[in-house]
């Protein structure tokens, strides 16, 4: 194969919360990049997430979910979603068709049925009902009628199971198929250009969803504060940021089992990262207001 030949683009996934999209780029890449959980706002980053394929490299962006809320930290998630669209080859739309359209998809295809950029509707959670998927095409087409489209992006729709990989070898095939010719624009051994403190935070993260499920949905944020290597062991210090002493009591626990639990299911993840021993320091701090503050928000990067 010739460097012509080659292919390679951004792949930005986009869609509402909760419906999928990093469960879907983990099973894509054949490896976790993204945390998933049930809660919504698990992602809050812009993650890139690159598969090397023989003749194409495809470098997915998984984006946070567009929210209809009005705080401070979810409008800056809905300004990371639609940035993530600049200058991207192929968009990959994430539909959950378990539950019907609302509000938030119809602000979703309002933004996606005016790109001029290629989109893959991929129809995902079909392994919990696909009473949905025909609803989901029409309103698609609805839109562009509405708005008096000439050329849809959409040039392809497909119903997967991220979680049971059903269709994910399918839908990675047809998005090669639709990306441009262009060289590498990652060595072929990288998998994501995350800087490490961030995927470190977000296992933490990741890890108190998990394990406190609803009580604290959108309330707490989680900073690396240092990152000592030493010969066979690394020792990272961690703040998790609250609102209230309430909610540091719950993620706390009773005689500190909340935090032993999350350094013991987080650790695993972290030492696959350094191929070392990781020494896990983990502290609760009440900040509040913490989404409302720009500094602070900078400083966990989401600003």
């Amino acid at each position: 194969m010739t460097e012509n030949e080659f292919k390679s683009g951004f792949v930005v996934m986009l869609g509402r919360p909760n419906v999928g999209k990093s469960t879907l780029l983990n099973a894509l890449l054949e490896s976790k990049i993204s945390i998933v959980s049930p809660i919504p706002q698990t992602t809050r980053h812009t993650i890139r997430g690159i598969l090397n394929l023989d003749g194409a490299q495809v470098v997915f962006v998984d984006t946070p979910g567009m929210h209809l809320f009005k705080d401070d930290l979810v409008r800056h998630l809905n300004v990371i979603a639609k940035q993530a669209l600049v200058n991207c080859d192929l968009i990959l739309y994430v539909a959950d068709v378990s539950r019907p359209i609302g509000r938030e998809e119809e602000r979703v295809m309002s933004v996606l049925t005016q790109q001029k950029v290629k989109v893959i509707m991929v129809l995902n959670k079909r392994d919990l009902g696909e009473k949905h998927i025909t609803e989901y095409v029409e309103f698609w087409e609805s839109r562009i009628k509405e708005k008096n489209i000439k050329q849809s992006p959409l040039v392809y729709y497909m119903p997967v199971s991220a979680k049971e990989g059903k269709n994910v070898d399918l839908l990675r095939n047809v998005i090669v198929d639709n990306l441009p010719q262009n060289p590498a624009f990652y060595d072929k051994d990288t998998v994501t250009d995350f800087p490490v403190k961030f995927r470190i935070s977000d296992i933490v993260r990741e890890k108190l969803f998990l394990l406190l499920e609803e009580e604290l949905p959108h309330s707490l944020a989680v900073e690396v504060i240092s990152i000592e290597k030493k010969r066979r062991v690394v020792s990272i210090s961690v703040t998790i940021y609250v609102n209230r002493a309430s909610q540091k009591k719950i993620i706390v626990g009773k005689k500190g089992e909340v935090l032993k639990a999350v350094g013991v299911a987080a650790r695993p993840e972290i030492e696959k990262i350094f191929n070392k021993k990781v020494y896990l320091d983990i502290w609760v701090k009440v900040l509040e207001d913490w989404q409302r503050r720009p500094r602070i928000l900078q400083e966990l990067g989401y600003w």
